[in-house]
């Protein structure tokens, strides 16, 4: 029987890799050491896969057929956006079949890929934790941006399906889940159903799987653009600190969120703490560790919010080096 062996929640964002936090006052400086510390957990964890939920931003997935959850199941590939892995990464095919069936067992329908393209919602985080890309992963899209979405609690709810689903394959695989994405944030919108795109956007977002190469050279230097001058977005921190206190007393509370809250107040880019919701109940326990910062000029509150199950004196080392780090 295969074991979760830890939860890692953390927040992703094009300017982490495009601007990223180069000295001890930028901006970012203090979400990347949180980061850092949360590597070496991961290396002593020693995970032989990992489960990553993660949203797609209208690079894989578009309104020709829109899942709110999707599973890959025998070849994932990093499309490359904002200096993040291109080309084929590691899956852990077995597992993710397993899961695939396991979740079905129990009420749940996701879409499944054979061939999982990925951008910076997940290979990002996954490349932060483990930047030899050397552990498989078990890619899980969760539509986060592309209305109608799932809800909070479908979310949680089929995130706890994959808990059960890694518990109940064969062997003693050690699996790490993590959720990519959030916290408060106002992105351009990938919705079809926004009155306010222009048409032709729209229009991409229905047919864009053709083009998705051909637009990505000006979506990377519009980002770019804004971070060479210094361009800052809008962050809700007090929502943000405000949800990371309430999931550290009651992750279930990830579960429970209303979709018109918190995109009012937290921006429609807060839609993707999804993918914690169903990473937190993949895992089943408690989020132990959180941290925080602001970063306005990577137009997103940068959060981190974890747990692992202590086995043993290096585990005990490494709950022990979480202590003191909240903020």
């Amino acid at each position: 029987m295969a074991t979760v062996v830890g939860c890692m929640n953390l927040s992703h964002s094009p300017f982490w890799n495009i601007a990223p936090a180069r000295t001890a006052d930028s901006p970012g400086r203090f979400f990347s050491a949180a980061v850092e510390r949360l590597r070496d957990t991961a290396a002593g964890l020693a995970p032989d896969a990992v489960v990553v939920f993660g949203p797609d931003h209208a690079r894989n997935l578009f309104y020709d057929c829109m899942p709110p959850f999707c599973i890959g199941v025998e070849r994932v590939t990093g499309v490359g956006d904002y200096e993040t892995p291109r080309g084929e990464l590691p899956l852990a095919g077995a597992l993710a079949r397993e899961i695939f069936d396991g979740v079905t067992d129990q009420g749940f329908d996701p879409a499944v890929s054979l061939n999982l393209g990925i951008d910076h919602g997940l290979a990002q985080v996954y490349s932060k934790l483990f930047p030899a890309l050397n552990v498989p992963m078990v890619p899980v899209i969760v539509n986060s941006g592309c209305p109608p979405l799932p809800s909070f609690r479908r979310c949680f709810d089929f995130g706890h399906a994959v808990g059960r689903a890694v518990e109940s394959t064969a062997g003693s695989a050690r699996v790490l889940v993590i959720g990519s994405g959030g916290l408060s944030h106002w992105p351009p919108s990938i919705s079809a159903e926004d009155p306010g795109i222009p048409p032709s956007w729209r229009e991409f977002l229905i047919n864009g799987r053709p083009r998705m190469a051909e637009l990505e050279a000006s979506r990377q230097a519009r980002a770019e653009q804004l971070a060479a001058g210094e361009s800052t977005g809008q962050v809700n921190a007090d929502w943000d600190r405000a949800l990371l206190g309430r999931i550290e007393d009651d992750p279930g509370v990830l579960g429970r969120l209303d979709e018109e809250d918190v995109e009012g107040v937290a921006g429609p880019g807060a839609m993707e703490v999804r993918t914690w919701a169903a990473a937190t109940a993949a895992w089943g326990g408690p989020l132990a560790w959180t941290a925080y910062e602001p970063v306005p000029a990577w137009i997103t509150g940068m959060g981190v919010a974890s747990s692992i199950a202590p086995a043993g004196r290096v585990a005990a080392d490494l709950a022990d080096a979480h202590k003191g780090h909240s903020s």
